[in-house]
């Protein structure tokens, strides 16, 4: 009999062990994925943001769209454009296809924008960035002959901000959602912003003094909408240095058109395939501290 306990017991003994056993390798087998955190902790140096002042109908507004494509060549990940349809020359108008937007419409007024084409850098003033104020303009307006200049000097800047982030659209439910990360290498003690903006490149339409053919005149970084408003979202995190904060997901739900559905006056299809996202940060309205251009990936 307690031979037969005895060999009970050994049973009972090794089924526990197994069984130990079998939940642990069950538990191992779905680790809990480890997130990873998009943004570096190196020290670096500023992305220049050229805000474009243009419109279809400024027959001077390609040469700045040349000079700014050049320098953009030059500079791949540290030059940023976005073409801001705004103002006179790209207001609607039969014939005409409508870049506008509201959010650009407003940065436009704000900048104080006196003719086309015309631009700012990272929103800095041309006093601290070397560059010379065009006539009649706000104090961070200039020339497109002032654009390399503006841009060399901020590029050679140290960022207080690191960022990265993705973007994804889900082509079922034609949401966009755009997620971040951002570490501060340095002490920031004005509130910051969050600007997220919505780009599209390869729109054909018809463009004064556009070559080759001003009836088919190829526009890129088209500034189609913003995701966080006109002058963006406060962070109100700690931005001291060293911090790191993770930005809340921001979701926009992707039109078919912009503008309406009139190919010839409309602003024409969102086409995802040719759309980016810019996400930048700025210290109050003003000043671009760092930026990042992303492409968007398709679910």
């Amino acid at each position: 009999m307690k031979k037969i306990l005895l060999n009970l017991s050994m049973v009972f003994i090794v089924f526990s062990m197994l069984t130990l056993i079998s939940c642990s390798k069950e538990e191992t087998s779905n680790p809990k994925p480890v997130e990873t955190y998009l943004a570096s902790t190196a020290q670096m140096n500023k992305v220049a943001v050229l805000e474009d002042f243009t419109g279809v109908r400024c027959g001077y507004c390609p040469d700045g769209h040349l000079r700014a494509k050049a320098i953009a060549d030059l500079n791949p990940g540290k030059f940023l454009i976005i073409a801001n349809h705004s103002g006179g020359y790209a207001n609607p108008s039969a014939g005409w296809m409508n870049f506008v937007t509201t959010e650009g419409t407003s940065i436009n007024a704000d900048a104080k924008i006196p003719g086309y084409p015309a631009g700012t850098i990272s929103r800095m003033a041309n006093t601290a960035i070397g560059t010379a104020q065009m006539t009649g303009g706000g104090p961070n307006v200039m020339g497109r002959g002032e654009w390399t200049k503006g841009a060399t000097a901020v590029m050679a800047m140290p960022s207080s901000v690191n960022i990265g982030a993705k973007a994804v659209f889900n082509s079922a439910t034609k949401m966009l959602t755009v997620s971040g990360d951002l570490y501060f290498t340095s002490e920031e003690t004005v509130t910051n912003n969050i600007n997220i903006m919505l780009l599209q490149d390869h729109i054909f339409s018809k463009q004064s003094g556009g070559t080759p053919d001003p009836n088919n005149y190829e526009q890129n970084n088209v500034l189609r909408q913003s995701l966080t408003g006109t002058w963006g979202e406060a962070i109100t995190s700690a931005t001291t240095a060293g911090a790191k904060v993770k930005l809340t997901n921001h979701e926009v739900l992707v039109p078919d058109f912009y503008n309406g559905t009139d190919l010839a006056t409309g602003g024409g299809m969102a086409k995802i395939a040719d759309m980016k996202v810019i996400l930048f940060v700025t210290r109050g309205k003003y000043e671009i501290l760092n930026a990042i251009q992303i492409p968007i990936s398709v679910q």
